[in-house]
């Protein structure tokens, strides 16, 4: 091709040919059988840009030579210098790939010739930029290598231009895709973001697939991928040693997988063909690194995108970082840091929401407020009722329904936001996250208790919600304050235990959620007290009120009948069972069949509370029997009681 029509080359901005243009022309020479051209990089390595008359599977893997590999081939003259100089010398791409020759490309007669070789730099600033080589059989004549030379200082001027503005026009590319990546939005998901920026790395690589791997220990983990190869194990490929190179932060290029040693047969059926792996810089001992790999043998990034890939890895980093940064400090904006829930300012965030609720949905503000708090702090010292709280929180997180939230607003203050369906009954679930608080240990046998109240969401503004939430608890803790209390939270010089058994705190949970009132309550704690007392299983005695006392002894006495009053004790007949008998009655049996005695095993939770349904509606009043297999996950119970 004339000079004129690289020129027109370059202008029409249609590059892509002018290499292998130029390379062409010299093959024009009688004897010259090959051609290639080398272009010095940042790294001042020189890279294979183009060769003619040879194999391109056998140049594409390829990494960059160093300067002085070139220079031996020049002959030892002067350098550097424009002065062309053959040599007889072996072959170059047999010298520059070496072990790494695929054994099934060592035989072609390119890489036996008994090679003459011509080599001409080009010069820029006194700096050799590029290198010319031509192979030939024969030695090339005086006139056949001014006619080279002179050529190639026309053309070089050219040729530099195009190479500049080539990688300007790349990096360009590569720096507006690590800006698009450091501009992301923040408030977008992580993974969107790093699967665009790696979509984008793929794009610009000339790789098929790529993925952002996570070294995890001995096992690897895919954060993000794009390209070729969803779906695949690709990750597989990277084998052991492999991986601790890529920890020790070294680049691993594989050019041919399939001749790999630890290559996986699935992989390379499905046409993985070569790898490229980069590390990405560590950060609090974490390591990952970008996977690119293609289905093409002897494809790996130059010089240059290895450079660029370099800086996007950077990028990816410092995002990742942030986004961390980020979702930690949104964390500690928005979350109770003894507890681990929602702070006050994530409840009054959350409940704003609420003013969008979708309709056919059912949402309910539960407030708590636990009694006797400032006792415990008084009593075991604020580091015991600190671990309290930190108890509290746990057990909400750990057993809240699926969508519902948690929130500490502060000291003994707790708030729950319950979304669900129109059937969802708010009673029922509000009491199901005050017996989750009361089976909360405080010491030995004392139990946290709590005060509640809830509102419904209806056509009311958000300001009354919270305020008839508010309300309802306040009731609920000023009811519970006039109560004559049956065992009071002893201080430390107290002598009056508890009542902490199995059975009370059972029969406590179902009086509670039958909806037993406070005068029902105590009846039943006391009945609990008295017929644990006579069994010989309970506390040591202890008085009570003479009212209560009969009331009490008067529950023990319908113990053996049924719930709808049949098989009474004679002087009894006819009169209805009391609520507390009844309650009392499904919380010895189920406790019965969950403990071993004489001549048989404990029974299973699920095996006891079939039993315990089969008796419904004969000897168990069957709405208490319903009751307990609706709460049986949140009544304390286990295959076999304590």
């Amino acid at each position: 091709m004339t000079l004129e029509g690289l020129q027109s080359l370059l202008a029409s901005r249609s590059g892509e040919h002018l290499y292998a243009q130029v390379l062409d022309r010299l093959l024009g020479l009688k004897k010259t059988k090959q051609a290639f051209l080398w272009i010095k990089d940042s790294g001042r390595r020189f890279q294979l840009m183009m060769a003619q008359g040879i194999a391109l599977e056998l140049v594409r893997s390829l990494e960059g030579v160093p300067e002085t590999m070139l220079r031996s081939s020049y002959g030892g003259k002067l350098w550097p210098s424009e002065i062309p100089v053959q040599s007889n010398t072996p072959h170059p791409l047999r010298k520059l790939l070496g072990d790494r020759l695929p054994s099934e490309l060592g035989e072609l007669s390119e890489l036996s010739l008994p090679a003459t070789v011509l080599t001409l730099p080009l010069m820029f600033r006194e700096e050799v930029w590029a290198v010319v080589q031509l192979l030939a059989k024969e030695s090339f004549g005086k006139e056949e290598t001014e006619w080279a030379a002179q050529y190639l200082q026309q053309v070089s001027p050219i040729l530099r231009e195009f190479h500049l503005r080539e990688s300007a026009e790349r990096q360009s590319l590569w720096l507006s895709a690590i800006n698009a990546l450091l501009g992301a939005p923040r408030e977008q998901a992580l993974e969107v973001t790093l699967q665009d920026a790696l979509e984008e790395v793929t794009r610009l690589s000339g790789a098929e697939g790529s993925r952002l791997i996570m070294f995890e220990g001995q096992a690897l983990r895919t954060v993000a991928q794009a390209g070729w190869g969803s779906g695949l194990p690709v990750e597989a490929a990277i084998s052991r040693q492999l991986g601790e190179r890529a920890q020790r932060g070294e680049q691993v290029s594989i050019p041919r997988y399939d001749l790999y040693p630890g290559h996986r047969t699935e992989l390379t059926k499905a046409g993985l063909r070569s790898l490229f792996l980069l590390p990405i810089q560590r950060e609090n001992s974490e390591t990952s690194a970008l996977l690119l790999f293609s289905t093409r043998h002897h494809w790996l990034p130059d010089a240059q995108t290895q450079t660029l890939l370099s800086d996007m890895a950077a990028a990816i980093g410092v995002v990742r970082r942030e986004w961390v940064l980020q979702r930690e400090l949104a964390w500690a904006a928005y979350t109770d840091p003894l507890t681990g829930l929602g702070n006050r300012r994530a409840f009054e965030r959350d409940l704003e929401q609420l003013a969008s609720k979708p309709p056919g949905r059912t949402v309910v503000l539960v407030l708590l407020d636990l009694d006797h708090f400032k006792n415990i702090n008084d009593t075991y010292g604020h580091v015991h009722a600190d671990h309290v709280l930190v108890r509290l929180g746990g057990v909400l997180r750990a057993k809240a329904r699926a969508g519902d939230r948690a929130y500490r607003l502060g000291g003994d203050e707790f708030a729950l936001i319950i979304e669900g369906p129109q059937s969802l009954n708010p009673s029922r679930t509000a009491e199901r996250y005050r017996a989750l608080l009361e089976e909360i240990r405080v010491s030995g046998g004392e139990y946290l208790q709590a005060s509640l109240g809830y509102a419904v969401l209806q056509d009311t503004t958000l300001h009354d919600l919270w305020r008839a939430a508010d309300d309802a608890m306040y009731r609920d803790k000023a009811s519970r304050k006039n109560q004559e209390p049956l065992f009071a939270l002893p201080q430390r010089e107290s002598t009056l235990p508890p009542l902490s058994t199995s059975l009370a705190r059972l029969a406590h949970r179902l009086g509670q959620s039958w909806g037993l009132d406070s005068e029902e309550m105590q009846t039943l704690l006391a009945g609990c007290f008295l017929l644990e007392a006579v069994s010989g299983e309970g506390q040591a005695p202890m008085p009570l009120p003479d009212n209560l006392q009969r009331s009490a002894t008067r529950v023990l006495m319908f113990m053996q009948a049924h719930w709808d009053g049949s098989g009474q004790p004679v002087g009894l007949s006819g009169e209805r069972i009391p609520k507390a008998t009844r309650v009392l009655q499904v919380a010895q049996s189920l406790l019965s069949l969950l403990r071993p005695v004489e001549g048989r095993a404990a029974h299973r939770l699920d095996e006891a509370l079939e039993l315990l349904e089969a008796q419904a509606n004969q000897r168990f009043d069957p709405v208490l029997v319903e009751l307990v297999l609706s709460l049986k996950d949140d009544l304390g119970l286990e295959d076999s009681a304590a």
